[in-house]
């Protein structure tokens, strides 16, 4: 147990202090988490193609909004399920999907904290969760505004919401692993390249492969490659 918690601590402290994480600090002391409940999934994930954090949790729990804004949709959709859409007064745009119910409409006018509906598993969705995601600016179709919610929610609860949750392994698999003398590697996955491992991080792949001694642009699964220091 006593290694499990300092694994937490250990990760949780690289996410909030990562300059590999957006965000920042004043945002993050802003917002709420959306609901109570497991952090089951990370931003980045799924070939970085899971554009939110999923959170499991009951269904008919409260869903609640993280900050003060206006409800831009608020619709049964194939994909998301029940969804609710809200604009942020800090100019994010916020997604709350696969809802048992929506009790907002388009146009209201919403309070952080207010509840705007309940944990389902409505759209595709394989068990009871909220899938939840932050655009900044606002929400497009190719989700090229995505940003990773961690950062901007609550550290504190964070602490609570990873027991029993996503394992040191996944948050490596997405954050990176640090180091003894401060550097952060990941772990190649199976259909990584090198130019989506430089985009993810916010680095060149001349700089990687000068990192890592790679003459060329070919990479391994399961091989452990630099991407900060």
């Amino acid at each position: 147990m006593k290694a499990r918690i300092f694994g937490i601590i250990t990760i949780v402290a690289f996410i909030v202090g990562s300059g590999s994480v957006q965000g920042n600090a004043e945002e993050a002391e802003q917002w709420i988490w959306p609901t109570e409940g497991i952090l089951t999934d990370l931003f980045g994930t799924r070939h970085a193609k899971h554009y939110g954090i999923d959170i499991a949790a009951p269904i008919g729990t409260n869903v609640e909004t993280v900050a003060d804004g206006k409800v831009t949709k608020s619709y049964p959709s194939s994909t998301y399920g029940n969804v609710v859409f809200i604009k942020q007064n800090n100019g994010y745009e916020a997604v709350y999907a696969h809802l048992h119910k929506r009790l907002v409409k388009q146009g209201d006018t919403v309070r952080k904290g207010q509840i705007i509906g309940e944990v389902g598993s409505t759209g595709r969705s394989s068990g009871s969760h909220l899938h939840f995601e932050v655009h900044k600016g606002n929400w497009n179709e190719h989700k090229t505004n995505a940003v990773d919610p961690l950062p901007l929610l609550d550290e504190e609860k964070l602490y609570a919401y990873l027991r029993g949750g996503v394992t040191r392994e996944v948050f490596q698999s997405v954050y990176g692993e640090t180091t003894n003398d401060g550097k952060v590697k990941t772990t190649v996955q199976k259909g990584d390249t090198l130019s989506n491992i430089a985009e993810k991080y916010g680095v060149s792949v001349s700089t990687l492969q000068a990192w890592n001694n790679l003459n060329e642009t070919t990479i391994y699964a399961g091989e452990k490659l630099i991407v900060r220091q």
